[in-house]
């Protein structure tokens, strides 16, 4: 439990570690790489769950809308772990860059469940027109059967 304690109160401290530019034999060539890849990878990680998140205020009625907000927050939290190692090169926060990916496996792990439990559900999952095509076809057996009922009680009834 120490070690815990001694994590949080150090989460932002960067003096235990070297930066990553001092850690190694990287050339620049190398190192910029890394960066410009994890900064490209992040900046994608972001737009892709602003995307996300206009799509589900722009649809109404959405089914399974928790899968979309856990998506959202797993592409985040998946974007974050890149900046991390973009900024380490400069700013060595293990601690927080441990932190975000626990973050990063705890919000991965429950996107995972999630979609194994919903999948059933989604594989069922009609498109709307044709879930409104099906009601209508229901509702238009339910009245030929009920007017085919109508003309046997008028065929059948004393005159």
């Amino acid at each position: 439990m120490e070690q815990v304690g001694e994590f949080i109160s150090k989460l932002f401290s960067a003096e235990d570690w070297p930066a990553r530019w001092v850690c190694g034999k990287w050339s620049s060539f190398h190192g910029w790489i890394y960066i410009t890849s994890d900064i490209a990878i992040w900046l994608a990680y972001f737009v892709i769950p602003a995307i996300i998140i206009f799509f589900v205020q722009k649809r109404h009625n959405l089914p399974f809308l928790p899968v979309f907000w856990l998506f959202g927050a797993f592409i985040i939290l998946c974007g974050s772990t890149h900046l991390m190692d973009a900024v380490m090169f400069w700013w060595p926060g293990y601690r927080l860059s441990a932190l975000l990916r626990v973050m990063t496996a705890l919000v991965s792990m429950a996107t995972a469940l999630m979609l194994i439990r919903e999948l059933p559900k989604l594989i069922e999952e009609r498109p709307e027109d044709e879930l409104k095509t099906y009601q209508l076809e229901k509702q238009l057996k339910q009245y030929e059967a009920e007017i085919s009922e109508l003309k046997e009680l008028l065929k059948n009834r004393p005159k």
